[in-house]
């Protein structure tokens, strides 16, 4: 669910200041690695992981239509397709979740001092008014 929320947010960036934009640049890998590691760590405490996968599926409900034309609207039968989020437990190796989370902790330090970094990069070239 974070992910499709970082593309929620897109559409916000064409209204920031250039300044807001430069920051959530610079933010950005350091943001998606902070869900990684709740996702890894939310992995480890269940003992399994969520798969989130989308269907599609049909739905018979039913509708107003002019069926033949006459101009008289009749009760019938409609196809309209709805999609879903299905959420389904998978299995774990918890080793390979304790090494990744390792990993990705390892990469948030180092994204820390980067973010720190480019962030001063951004006041410097776009002091606020």
């Amino acid at each position: 669910m974070r992910k499709y929320s970082l593309i929620l947010l897109l559409p916000l960036v064409a209204c920031a200041s250039p300044r807001e934009k430069c920051e959530l640049d610079a933010t950005e890998d350091l943001s998606i690695v902070k869900a990684l590691i709740a996702e890894t760590e939310q992995n480890l405490s269940r003992g399994y992981a969520i798969e989130r996968t989308v269907e599609t599926r049909p739905n018979l409900t039913f509708c107003f239509a002019d069926k033949f034309n006459t101009g008289n609207a009749v009760f019938t039968y409609c196809n309209e397709f709805e999609t879903a989020e299905v959420k389904t437990p998978v299995a774990i190796n918890v080793t390979a979740e304790k090494a990744k989370l390792a990993d990705l902790k390892r990469k948030e330090s180092e994204l820390r001092s980067r973010t720190k970094d480019a962030l001063a990069q951004c006041a410097v070239a776009f002091p606020s008014t």
